[in-house]
């Protein structure tokens, strides 16, 4: 039995196991406070040890009742309820029940012990040690419910944790393998045109198609993914854009370096061009040029992307919102020191570099990202 599995398991034999090891000590510490030697020498004694053990034996069914009493029925049907009224009237009526079974109890303790000073077992002394010792029975019945709380505060805040964390997951997973609708109807519409013009290009813009949505949907699911599959997925997206003949965009693609077990976080760079072919996709009429340098150095991934506008016309796009999505699609798998952006802007053309730290064990990857633009960091988060 571990720790976690002491303290938080709802299983009957770590519950008794709990439960026991708490009236142990419990017990222990009340045996040891009711030791009550008039002078030294009772120390030396056995009636002082039999004493307190008695006096164990005839107030402990008060506090016991007290503490399950509390945990198992004013916890879940007044404070949980919030009737704290209700709560203050059986604590009340606790209480006095308390008293008056220890008035009883307590005289059948003072008629068995026998101190060097005797204390007669009257109305007042019975009285008073059933008021003392059920005052003790309310604190530790009330130490209980506060333990009790806290245990079912703590799992709360786990459960709410492990609720948000799936959420999050789910959010993520679902993020990563969305692909934007204008791009895949834009496909199927190209498709469709291909189809019923009877062109050779449709079946592998359907065969590209499906490729990249199984990608997307299904194996997006994993934390990384080999880096040539990531490369085979990314040219079936530029050749399902190339083949389209209604795309005003060009792309070009140069690769250099060794692709062979290194790993990427999956859709990273799919992802990537993606945006960028659907945010080009946007500027009406207007035809691009698309260049890819793509390099592989040891654990290192360079990627540039130039964009450049052909018509020579002046057009307004929101790099800004391509980074960030970038930076929404890296921030659960890299940290600071594992990926870097970068965007410069001219009149001639506009670029953006991506590095990523490659490795060939996928669990070496931390969480935690960033951003840098021209030297700057930015962390929308």
């Amino acid at each position: 039995m571990t720790t976690n599995e002491f303290i938080f398991s709802n299983k009957t034999s770590h519950r008794i196991t709990r439960h026991l090891a708490f009236w142990i000590l419990y017990c222990f510490y009340f045996w040891m406070q009711s030791l009550a030697p008039k002078k030294f020498d009772e120390f030396l004694i056995s009636d002082t040890y039999y004493f307190a053990f008695l006096n164990l034996c005839c107030f402990g069914p008060v506090f016991i009742f007290a503490v399950y009493f509390f945990i198992y029925y004013l916890l879940p049907q007044t404070l949980q309820k919030n009737k704290y009224t209700l709560f203050i009237f059986y604590f009340l009526l606790i209480y006095l029940f308390g008293t008056l079974i220890n008035y009883f109890t307590g005289g059948i303790f003072l008629n068995n012990v026998h101190y060097s000073i005797p204390i007669e077992a009257n109305f007042q002394h019975q009285l008073e040690f059933g008021n003392y010792n059920t005052r003790w029975g309310m604190i530790i019945a009330t130490v209980a419910l506060g333990i009790k709380l806290s245990k079912d505060w703590y799992i709360q805040q786990k459960e709410n944790l492990a609720i948000l964390s799936k959420k999050s997951r789910a959010e993520m997973q679902l993020q990563k393998a969305r692909l934007h609708p204008e791009l895949l109807f834009r496909s199927l519409g190209s498709i469709y045109s291909n189809i019923r013009s009877g062109s050779v290009n449709s079946n592998s813009m359907i065969l590209n198609l499906s490729d990249l949505l199984s990608y997307s949907l299904y194996e997006s699911e994993m934390e990384f993914v080999p880096l040539e599959k990531e490369l085979l997925e990314l040219g079936h997206l530029i050749s399902l854009e190339q083949l389209n003949k209604e795309s005003l965009i060009d792309i070009q693609v140069q690769t250099e370096g060794e692709i062979i077990n290194k790993f990427i976080a999956p859709m990273t760079l799919v992802k990537l061009i993606e945006e960028s072919i659907t945010l080009l996709q946007s500027t009406v009429l207007l035809s691009w040029l698309l260049s890819l340098q793509l390099k592989v150095k040891k654990t290192n991934l360079s990627l540039n992307i130039s964009f450049i506008e052909l018509d020579k016309r002046s057009s307004t796009i929101k790099w800004q919102l391509l980074i960030d999505n970038i930076h929404k699609q890296l921030r659960d798998y890299y940290s600071p020191t594992d990926y870097q952006i970068d965007l410069t802007e001219s009149q001639k053309e506009t670029a953006i570099s991506l590095n990523i730290r490659l490795t060939s064990n996928p669990k070496e990857i931390n969480t935690v990202s960033t951003i840098k633009l021209n030297g700057t960091v930015y962390d929308p988060a």
